[in-house]
């Protein structure tokens, strides 16, 4: 996205369920600066088993609107997460993730 968009429009552009990684139940499991957002929890699952960290990840869903409130924005800006990759994928050649980026502005 190459232009600024609204929480309301941001929201409207993803799925109506949205998946992310965890280890505890709650915290989204991220490599800073980098957090992930999946449309299925079978899609953020495979992710995890193909990134083959060793943490025993699984897929959360929660409805789009509740994940990206300002004060779960908040949280991930202070955790050091200004980009969002959504359904990323792995190149299976060199290993680097590819695909949708949301950058998160500072807050002003």
């Amino acid at each position: 996205m190459s232009e600024d968009v609204t929480m309301q429009q941001l929201v409207e552009l993803l799925p109506p369920r949205i998946w992310y990684l965890t280890s505890n139940g709650s915290d989204m499991w991220c490599r800073r600066p980098y957090g992930f957002l999946f449309s299925t929890g079978q899609a953020a699952e495979t992710f995890a088993l193909a990134m083959g960290n060793g943490e025993a990840l699984f897929a959360v869903g929660l409805d789009a609107g509740n994940l990206l409130s300002e004060d779960v924005l908040s949280g991930l800006r202070d955790s050091a997460v200004t980009r969002l990759f959504i359904d990323p994928q792995i190149d299976d050649a060199s290993g680097d993730v590819h695909g949708k980026i949301l950058r998160l502005s500072p807050l002003q």
